[in-house]
């Protein structure tokens, strides 16, 4: 996940797409918004969609990506909890004493 977040580009999209600025994105508006070529981005899409913030569905003869809240929450929950660890004791198995 911190790989998929740490481009620019990525959450730059990410955030249009989160603010609701825009709903869903295909391979050619993601071009357009960043200045990439097609091939640029959609390996940033594919990245994004790899590391579950990016939902992909196909319309037609293309796929377009809408945000993902519930798995960036998740991940929110997963490093909340790991960043109490590193403040408070906590067991091998990753509980806090």
């Amino acid at each position: 996940m911190f790989k998929a977040l740490g481009n620019v580009n990525r959450l730059m999209l990410i955030y249009k797409l989160a603010s609701g600025e825009m709903e869903k994105v295909s391979v050619t508006e993601m071009a357009k918004i960043t200045g990439l070529t097609q091939p640029a981005a959609s390996q940033h899409l594919k990245i994004l969609k790899t590391a579950k913030i990016l939902n992909a569905t196909k319309q037609g003869n293309y796929i377009y990506y809408t945000f993902n809240k519930s798995a960036l929450i998740n991940h929110k929950e997963k490093i909340d909890f790991l960043f109490g660890c590193l403040f408070l004791k906590c067991n091998k198995s990753g509980k806090r004493e």
